[in-house]
């Protein structure tokens, strides 16, 4: 982003003002971040670089705590994978397992997704 370093963050677009606070945070030198859906609002490409960044950082030691629904983003980052619903965990794992999960597919697509989730891998 060092072609908008002169423009003020007002002017940015929203996945670009995202990226500024999470810099904003890296000078803080956290080990640990706190995110809350940072895909929320922001076009696929800002969230490819936003997973991108996520990850890099990951490598270098920084530890992520990531609430999302974007369910790619979080399957794409994210290992284990806790998923609540109504304020209880009602899964965790590996992203392979919960995508296919039918407790987790029920509470997020509706009742009977679990089942015919389960019918279509047999």
């Amino acid at each position: 982003m060092g072609d908008l370093a002169a423009q003020r963050a007002g002017h940015l677009s929203f996945g670009q003002q995202k990226l500024v606070e999470l810099a904003q945070i890296l000078m803080l030198e956290p080990r640990l971040i706190l995110l809350d859906e940072p895909a929320g609002g922001i076009n696929p490409t800002a969230i490819d670089r936003m997973t991108e960044l996520i990850l890099q950082l990951n490598r270098r030691g920084v530890t992520f705590l990531i609430v999302e629904h974007n369910m790619p983003m979080v399957l794409g980052l994210c290992d284990p994978v806790l998923v609540l619903a109504e304020g209880r965990c009602i899964a965790q794992g590996p992203p392979r397992e919960i995508q296919s999960n039918p407790v987790v597919l029920d509470a997020y697509l509706g009742r009977g997704w679990g089942d015919a989730a389960e019918r279509l891998e047999v």
